[in-house]
């Protein structure tokens, strides 16, 4: 058995509608195969379907599962009770199954949410500078009630070795560091009691290091402290050149995603997710957009051999590590191996 087997590698990929695929099964579980081909132990996906995790957790041996469940603004007119009840009986039965069907197995669940600023926000309007306080207030009550859901379920349901935490997505930070306007970020995350912030990083992926530094320490200030999550509390849940930014050049879009990646290694976060495994944009003539590790012609692209070769170095790393301090890397030595690695030095401009 691999002793390092549920290890954090902190890199991961993800599974969501794709435009193409080479196998009569469900996407995701096509998907699940290649994540394990890439040599990951952590998928994304939106769960619709219960069975679809039983089915992607036979097929991989996946250890970091994030999920978007009952992913919606319903609550931007007022939480009401009706929906707050039904929120609550979902994530508590939902919870509860996780930690009963997988107990003892060491898998760390992660139930979220899509970007929350977009729900947050009047169509998607960037230049927006504040929300309406029944919307704050609904979406404050919307996360809350999912914790309260969680954290009963797991108080309630005796289990082992199994972890399931809940955590709000946001992907506009940016606007509230720089221009003082209401995100989610500012308004909503300082007045909830959630585990984990996944930041959809789009906003600041192309900006220098220091000021993706400065976003990250950012959300950690708007963040409620918490006794006994286990840190780091803040994760990129979702970051991304696609290659028609990078001209279909496979090379150049390796080369600008690495060092993308390489910035949110330089701050304190937990898991860094690539979107995606298959691409599921597409441009005006109906091609893809290419925001991919393997593309709508199943050839395996430069970004990938990038992964495969970085998550096979970190395993060697931390065998290695465990076997001559008889314990597992903390999260700041595997951060500085990683950065210690050839396939992430880069010179400052990350730009596409």
């Amino acid at each position: 058995m691999n002793p390092n087997k549920h290890y954090n590698y902190m890199l991961g990929t993800q599974a969501f509608s794709p435009n193409y695929q080479f196998e009569n099964v469900r996407p995701e579980i096509e998907i699940g195969g290649r994540i394990c081909e890439l040599g990951s132990n952590m998928i994304k996906f939106y769960l619709k379907d219960e069975s679809l995790l039983d089915e992607l957790m036979k097929k991989g041996d996946f250890s970091y599962v994030f999920m978007w469940y009952r992913s919606d603004s319903h609550f931007r007119n007022g939480y009401t009770h009706e929906s707050a009840e039904a929120d609550y009986n979902a994530f508590y039965a939902l919870t509860k199954k996780l930690l009963t069907d997988y107990n003892k197995s060491g898998v760390t669940f992660y139930l979220g949410h899509w970007e929350g600023d977009w729900y947050y926000l009047d169509n998607y309007n960037t230049e927006q500078q504040n929300v309406d306080n029944i919307i704050t207030t609904g979406m404050i009550k919307w996360l809350n009630n999912r914790q309260k859901a969680i954290d009963d379920a797991k108080r309630e349901t005796p289990h082992e070795d199994v972890y399931v935490w809940n955590y709000a997505e946001i992907n506009r930070p940016h606007d509230a560091l720089r221009k003082g306007f209401d995100r989610v970020v500012n308004r909503v995350l300082p007045d909830t009691n959630v585990d984990y912030v996944s930041y959809s990083a789009y906003d600041t992926m192309d900006l220098p290091a220091s000021e993706v530094q400065e976003t990250i320490k950012y959300i950690y200030s708007k963040l409620p402290h918490k006794e006994n999550v286990p840190g780091p509390r803040v994760f990129i849940g979702e970051m991304g050149q696609p290659a028609a930014n990078c001209g279909f050049d496979g090379e150049r879009h390796c080369h600008v995603n690495m060092a993308n990646i390489s910035k949110y290694l330089r701050c304190e976060v937990k898991h860094i997710l690539y979107w995606q495994m298959y691409c599921n944009e597409k441009l005006e003539d109906g091609s893809s957009r290419g925001f991919w590790l393997i593309n709508d012609q199943n050839i395996k692209q430069p970004l990938f051999n990038h992964f495969e070769s970085v998550l096979k170095k970190t395993k060697e790393y931390v065998s290695n590590f465990t076997e001559l301090h008889s314990r597992e890397p903390d999260n700041t030595e595997y951060r500085e191996f990683l950065l210690s690695l050839p396939e992430f030095q880069f010179t400052e401009d990350t730009r596409a």
